[in-house]
């Protein structure tokens, strides 16, 4: 897996994991790869470190003491059987995560496709405010902050953890 720093065309930086270049540039050319701050699927890759690896007989006490830190790090986060085990750190944000999604649905309408028309109704006093959810493009998404709406994307799905 090659893990690329991305960006959307607002400059929201986010990774993304994926096979090859060309698994990323097939993805986001077919408009799989999203900004998960404001949805844009105007991505591109942006610049990171590389992984050097020095081979060869210089530096090889610092190479066997990453590789021992590495083999730690493994076993540390793995069960007898060599399967993963989540952190306590990992669980508690997955946790996070799962009961935020949940109260955002609980507190909130699905209104799906029309969530543009739903927000422009409240802002404008045709409809009394309410928490709404759900889904615009991009385009319509930045012309819902130019008439001065006040929304937020999410970081997960709208149906996340579970549906409507």
């Amino acid at each position: 897996m090659i893990v690329y720093n991305l960006a959307c065309e607002h400059k929201h930086p986010f990774e993304g994991w994926f096979a090859s270049p060309a698994d990323f540039e097939n993805q986001r050319d077919r408009g799989l790869v999203e900004c998960p701050v404001c949805g844009s699927q105007r991505i591109e890759r942006q610049l990171h470190a590389p992984r050097v690896n020095f081979g060869g007989v210089g530096g090889s006490r610092e190479r066997e003491s990453d590789k021992a830190k590495q083999e730690l790090e493994v076993a540390a986060a793995s069960d007898s059987n060599g399967e993963f085990v989540a952190s306590d750190d990992y669980r508690k944000l997955v946790a996070a995560v799962h009961s935020f999604a949940e109260q955002v649905r609980e507190n909130t309408e699905y209104v799906g496709e029309k969530f543009a028309d739903e927000a422009r109704a409240m802002h404008y006093g045709d409809k009394p405010h309410r928490g709404i959810r759900g889904r615009t493009d991009p385009e319509t998404a930045q012309e819902l902050r130019d008439e001065g709406i006040e929304f937020q994307s999410l970081p997960f799905p709208i149906d996340f953890p579970k549906s409507h």
